[in-house]
């Protein structure tokens, strides 16, 4: 696969600086984007903008050969995952009813449903949009959830409405422009609209204490952002940030230690003992290490 220099997405500046180097076995993005994907140290080179400070994977896949690796997403592990997913969801929904409780709602990257599900159950009327067929399928056909189409953020017009609130969970750091992709958003929001969405934060302690190790260096982020450029971000698109806070997961024990298995061996091997103590039962844990930030925006 050949790889292209990028722009910087925010400011469109070429001079960058180096942060890190490409760590990639090959250029192949077979079985690297799917969300439980464990190629968590595999990542391509890592620039800094000179102008804005955005840091972005650049060269990289071109924006085609991320939309068709996408498309062809396959994640049955994320259905294995389904409860830990719907507690982080259903804590989504209660922090949203503070600027927006009821209404229309498009989730963008929408995945198999199991947040549209939620909404749906507290009286939101649902839209999503995911680029993978199996995905979409898997919303169909496992929650029933009819307006559930495939596409990218591009394809949002296809609903031919504007909407009371948009979600966006672990979406921005993936897409080929978060600038084109929040205007977007900003088009098809009501006046007054709310932007929900949750994103990795570069700029936060853990990440930067880690550094080359932080586990979130990975083939499918080709952003990393951090709050400032975020708000910079936002107000560009003709957002006001209501509110941003650390984003919290929760997660299986299970898929930890699925997790841990390419990430630390003897937390793998700790955790996997703690699982075999308490007979493989259904245990949840809610990580929070500061590295992902969850942000609510208004439409000016």
């Amino acid at each position: 696969m050949q790889l292209e220099n990028v722009a910087c997405d925010f400011c469109a500046s070429k001079e960058h600086r180096k942060v890190y180097s490409a760590e990639v076995d090959s250029n192949n993005l077979t079985g690297q984007m799917s969300c439980t994907n464990v190629g968590h140290s595999e990542f391509f080179q890592l620039v800094q903008c000179h102008q804005c400070g955005l840091f972005f994977s650049s060269p990289r896949p071109s924006e085609k050969q991320l939309l068709t690796a996408y498309e062809e997403v396959i994640d049955p592990i994320y259905q294995e995952e389904i409860k830990g997913r719907s507690i982080t969801f259903q804590r989504n929904l209660q922090h949203l009813k503070k600027y927006c409780s009821s209404g229309t709602l498009l989730d963008v990257g929408c995945a198999t449903g199991v947040f549209l599900n939620e909404a749906r159950a507290r009286g939101w009327e649902e839209f999503g949009i995911e680029p993978s067929a199996w995905g979409v399928e898997r919303a169909r056909s496992g929650y029933h959830l009819s307006r559930v189409e495939q596409g990218g953020i591009e394809e949002i017009g296809i609903f031919k409405k504007q909407f009371d609130v948009m979600t966006m969970w672990d979406v921005l750091e993936h897409v080929p422009s978060p600038k084109k992709a929040l205007m977007k958003a900003h088009e098809f929001l009501k006046p007054k609209g709310i932007l929900a969405f949750s994103t990795v934060d570069f700029g936060s302690l853990y990440a930067r204490l880690m550094g080359k190790k932080w586990p979130w260096l990975m083939k499918m982020h080709i952003y990393y952002f951090n709050r400032q450029i975020i708000k910079k971000y936002l107000a560009e698109a003709g957002f006001e940030v209501l509110s941003i806070r650390v984003y919290k997961h929760t997660v299986s024990l299970k898929y930890l230690i699925y997790k841990m298995k390419t990430l630390n061996l003897l937390g793998y091997h700790v955790l996997n003992s703690i699982n075999c103590l308490f007979r493989n039962q259904d245990i949840f844990l809610t990580i929070a290490l500061g590295d992902f930030m969850e942000v609510y925006a208004q439409k000016k």
